[in-house]
């Protein structure tokens, strides 16, 4: 493919309201800018899911190719980021962690319908994300749900075999490609 027709961009923070907006709009940019292929080079702790599954569908709804290469760590929500991807490509020293949906309380008041709400908002999360990592990888509801018992790693190896990743390679940016870095100030 012809390098002017390739956009690389850099993502490496959390998952959260500020950060995915930003993400979203460079890759709008991209696809707005007619580029044929978008390669997101990601690392993340993970963070919010409503966040994380936005992003999911926003890119799966974008009309150009996506190619998502896990440059170092893809944690919890960032799965499911990572598998929106047409090509998904690990490092070969990359990781993945797993865990089930859960949520802060820091010196809050919960009555019994507060905590039933958030039972039910956290059952719905983690069945989006069930559903998703199900249909995407090779792994079943039962492995996945397993995954996150463990709270396990997987390295790039595992992730090839248990269909999270589609290779495992080094990522080499084409010479003469610049590549955009999203930069997020607090």
């Amino acid at each position: 493919m012809d390098r002017a027709q390739q956009i690389y961009i850099w993502f490496n923070a959390q998952i959260a309201p500020i950060e995915s907006q930003v993400l979203m709009g460079a890759l709008a940019n991209a696809a707005n800018n007619q580029f044929a292929e978008i390669h997101l080079l990601l690392s993340t702790p993970g963070g919010n899911v409503a966040q994380g599954i936005t992003l999911y569908n926003f890119i799966r709804a974008l009309p150009v190719k996506v190619t998502i290469y896990n440059i170092g760590t893809v944690n919890s929500i960032g799965n499911i980021v990572f598998q929106a991807a047409h090509k998904r490509i690990a490092s070969p020293n990359s990781s993945f962690m797993f865990h089930g949906v859960g949520f802060f309380i820091e010196n809050q008041h919960l009555e019994l319908s507060h905590l039933e709400d958030k039972l039910e908002g956290l059952k719905n999360d983690q069945s989006l994300i069930l559903s998703i990592m199900s249909e995407r990888t090779k792994m079943n509801i039962a492995e996945i749900e397993d995954l996150f018992r463990k709270m396990a790693f997987i390295n790039a190896q595992e992730a090839l075999k248990r269909g999270i990743s589609d290779e495992i390679a080094e990522v080499h940016v084409p010479t003469g490609i610049e590549i955009q870095q999203l930069i997020f100030q607090s």
